[in-house]
């Protein structure tokens, strides 16, 4: 047997072409783990900042949002939200768009 492998040498090349191919996989899923989407709406008075996933990361209300009525602020928080998601999945495109075959 290998050290760290099996008695049959051909798998053992198989296993090491698997994980030479999957490495770089691994590595974008890693850079796309890391990516944070930001976005700010109502002139900038609320900031929203989302992972990937669209997990709340983080949200800036300036103080003069608070002048603002409570739809609207709402509504500038849901906008920015939805800007910051896009942002994300825009981030993450440019990551996984190398490896990924979008004929």
């Amino acid at each position: 047997m290998n050290e760290g492998g099996s008695f049959d040498p051909e798998l053992d090349r198989l296993v090491a072409e698997f994980r030479a191919d999957a490495q770089p996989l691994s590595d974008v899923i890693g850079q796309i783990n890391e990516i944070q989407g930001e976005a700010a709406s109502a002139g900038g008075k609320v900031a929203v900042r989302v992972a990937p996933s669209g997990e709340l990361l983080g949200v800036r209300i300036d103080p003069r949002a608070m002048r603002m009525g409570s739809e609207e602020l709402a509504e500038a928080i849901m906008d920015a939200a939805r800007r910051a998601m896009t942002d994300a999945g825009r981030k993450a495109m440019q990551v996984a768009g190398p490896y990924l075959d979008l004929e």
